[in-house]
């Protein structure tokens, strides 16, 4: 009886080999496995099942020609697939899971196609094929997330740029204002308000305001400037946005401006200008929003500076040409009289003083000044010319 010769085990080259000769079919079946695991590569709108394969067979080929010794370890393919994935908002979990399954499937492989008789050499190469998806791994890696950080600041350059656009005069890119609208989803209609938030030691970044406001229900876009903030607050009722001013007054740190309302993203450009001067008509340490429709006088006066540097100097020449503490001491007890509504005592409290104090100083700026304080007409313009003062003065925008 004869005995057939044994039949000799094929050598991982020759494995190898077959399995590069193969490696269409290996990467078909990655790919199914790759969608089959993550959700990610099937979500991914903008990675076609193309694109994949193609990673999936450029990988697959240089991993099987470094095991087998006919290449050295070339990384350009995973780097491809990470810069590929990032880009196409794939996470970084997947694409490395993707790697994982790929480093499985050739392992598979060589069990399979081994037929178990070749354990001691399939050992070593286990080793050596997971060795080799680690370093596929980190090169992936560290292309995915080279390629995270530049769409990072891409996009944040390119939201910058629109949101200029947003605030900037509309009429020079209706164009640019329509892509600002879609991109931020502002809605065609609604109830609309821009705010100018004087800048301070206290006042949060854009971020952390948007992040505030969007707890009280008032959706928002930021745009920082050099003295402060600009944005625009959008809800479905005027309600809405009367409560989170309130809001804004607590957290804003600054002076804060605010424009009329209006019903349509065409209406932001005249409201930055009307929420910028609103700011300027803010009192000194003023908490509260200012209105652009409460604050006629104020704006008249910043809106003419001529006209109102003329008017201080008329009104309160003679007060204004006195010692600086004492010229303070008689403007601060002014304007307190008139945030009283014309009560001595209001005002006196306000202040900390006794009312004969403020009686004293109000009879002194009407001694220098020649306005009687009884008389409608020279009460209204000690306070034009106090506003003047107050609004164009040093140290005021």
């Amino acid at each position: 009886m004869s005995v057939s010769p044994e039949i000799a085990p094929p050598t991982p080259t020759e494995l190898l080999h077959d399995m590069r000769a193969s490696v269409d079919d290996l990467a078909d079946e990655l790919v199914a496995r790759i969608v089959a695991a993550e959700q990610d590569y099937a979500d991914a709108s903008l990675l076609t099942p193309e694109q994949l394969r193609f990673a999936c067979w450029d990988n697959l080929s240089s991993m099987l020609a470094n095991l087998d010794g006919t290449a050295p370890v070339r990384l350009e393919s995973a780097r491809a697939a990470g810069r590929m994935k990032a880009e196409q908002g794939v996470s970084l979990a997947a694409l490395l899971h993707a790697f994982r399954l790929g480093g499985r499937l050739i392992w598979e492989e060589l069990t399979a196609r081994s037929d178990g008789r070749a354990s001691q050499w399939l050992l070593d190469m286990a080793a050596q094929v997971w060795a080799l998806v680690d370093v596929y791994s980190d090169a992936a890696a560290d292309a995915y997330r080279e390629a995270a950080d530049r769409r990072a600041r891409e996009d944040a350059e390119s939201s910058r740029r629109l949101i200029r656009t947003l605030f900037a005069n509309h009429a020079l890119n209706p164009a640019g204002v329509a892509d600002a609208v879609r991109a931020f989803r502002i809605p065609e209609r609604g109830a609309f308000l821009v705010v100018s938030v004087r800048d301070s030691s206290s006042c949060l970044s854009a971020d952390a305001l948007r992040s505030r406001l969007s707890t009280v229900g008032i959706d928002s876009v930021w745009d920082t400037e050099v003295d402060g903030r600009i944005g625009l607050l959008w809800a479905p009722a005027e309600a809405a946005l009367d409560a989170a001013l309130g809001t804004l007054g607590e957290i804003g740190g600054g002076s804060v401006g605010v424009s009329r309302g209006f019903g349509r993203p065409g209406g932001i450009g005249a409201a930055v200008e009307q929420a910028r001067q609103a700011r300027r008509c803010a009192p000194d340490g003023s908490g509260d929003p200012t209105r652009y429709d409460s604050v006629p006088v104020p704006l008249l006066v910043i809106r003419q500076p001529d006209a109102g540097h003329l008017a201080a100097r008329q009104v309160l020449g003679p007060v204004l040409a006195l010692p600086a503490d004492e010229q303070r001491s008689l403007l601060t007890t002014l304007e307190a009289w008139f945030s009283a509504r014309g009560s001595t005592t209001a005002a006196a409290a306000q202040l900390h003083y006794h009312r004969n104090t403020v009686l004293y100083r109000l009879r002194r700026i009407q001694e220098l000044t020649g306005r009687d304080f009884s008389d409608p007409v020279h009460a209204a313009e000690l306070y034009v010319g106090l506003c003047a003062h107050r609004l164009l003065g040093a140290g005021r925008e």
